[in-house]
């Protein structure tokens, strides 16, 4: 994991009556010129904010796994990590940013 995070905008939303945090969810990647951001939130679904829209778009695992891969930033370099449940890391031990560290 990278030790500096880029400035983001901290948004809430709901989307399809599951609320989405940037404060507390886990960022996996970022293009800070185009002011976009790819989180994993707490109930393991994935996000990307777009900071310039002050949007949060939910995305399903594909989409989540595309936009990490053109990113050009990763927070989390790792991609069984980032995507825990499709890359055979479930039952692992995975960076959330609730951690005290």
């Amino acid at each position: 994991m990278s030790d500096e995070a880029p400035k983001y905008k901290k948004l809430r939303q709901t989307v399809d009556s599951e609320h989405y945090r940037t404060d507390t969810s886990t960022l996996l990647a970022y293009d800070e010129g185009t002011g976009q951001f790819l989180f994993r939130a707490l109930n393991s679904n994935y996000f990307l904010q777009d900071d310039q829209k002050e949007s949060i778009e939910v995305l399903d695992m594909d989409e989540a796994e595309k936009a990490y891969d053109r990113m050009p930033n990763k927070h989390i370099s790792n991609i069984v990590a980032a995507f825990p449940k499709y890359h055979g890391g479930v039952g692992l031990d995975t960076y959330t940013n609730l951690y005290d560290d």
